[in-house]
């Protein structure tokens, strides 16, 4: 009777949380609905896809994610701004070997409907508000601790891109010496053609009809 209970019980929940998804889809933040569309283009996978087993997604080029995904669809490129967003709704990095991988426990492949239990995360003021006890003291300096890190993420993600941005610079500087050696070269070659062609008309020798060195014979 007690399993029974228990199963009954989980199935409340299970059929609780299916009205809820059912009844707030519209309450969905923008920037969750919005994420989960571009994840879930397929014409995107060579970007920005889901992960293997579809709990996570992965930003295979970030350069492009910028570029052309987020310009068109958040009106901005930043890709710290993106990883802020992602860490206020409880995301979280995923340590394997993509370098843009996040998770979300709600954030699921064919489970759309799921976005809705997604939450902006609770400040830390908050936590430190209503009690001194030992474990919300714990609570928050856990929670400040959590936000460093992800402080420490967005610091990694702005120096990715001044490293990209600073490598797309010099590559147009070597391309500038490149055109500039070139432009200097073709000077030099249309200067010795007029070079040529002046000293060519400065001889009457070498006009047509003009005197040669022969001398008549006597």
């Amino acid at each position: 009777a007690e399993y029974m209970g228990e199963r009954e019980m989980n199935n409340v929940t299970m059929m609780e949380e299916m009205h809820q998804s059912q009844g707030d889809q519209s309450q969905v933040p923008a920037f969750l609905t919005k994420t989960y569309d571009i994840v879930d283009d397929p014409n995107s996978d060579s970007i920005i896809s889901w992960g293997p087993s579809g709990d996570t997604f992965v930003i295979h080029d970030a350069n492009e994610f910028c570029s052309s995904i987020l310009s068109s669809h958040f009106k901005h490129n930043n890709l710290a701004s993106f990883v802020r967003q992602l860490n206020i709704y409880g995301f979280q990095k995923v340590g394997s070997k993509h370098m843009w991988e996040f998770r979300h426990e709600r954030f699921l492949r064919g489970h759309r409907d799921h976005l809705v239990f997604i939450k902006r995360k609770t400040p830390v003021k908050r936590m430190w508000q209503g009690g001194g006890s030992f474990e919300g003291h714990r609570e928050a300096i856990l929670a400040e601790i959590l936000q460093l890190k992800q402080r420490q993420e967005l610091l990694e993600v702005n120096l990715l891109q001044v490293m990209n941005t600073n490598d797309s610079l010099w590559n147009d500087l070597v391309t500038c010496k490149q055109q500039l050696r070139d432009t200097q070269d073709n000077i030099q070659k249309v200067l010795y053609f007029m070079m040529n062609v002046y000293h060519a008309t400065d001889d009457p020798r070498n006009l047509p009809g003009g005197p040669t060195d022969s001398t008549p014979q006597a």
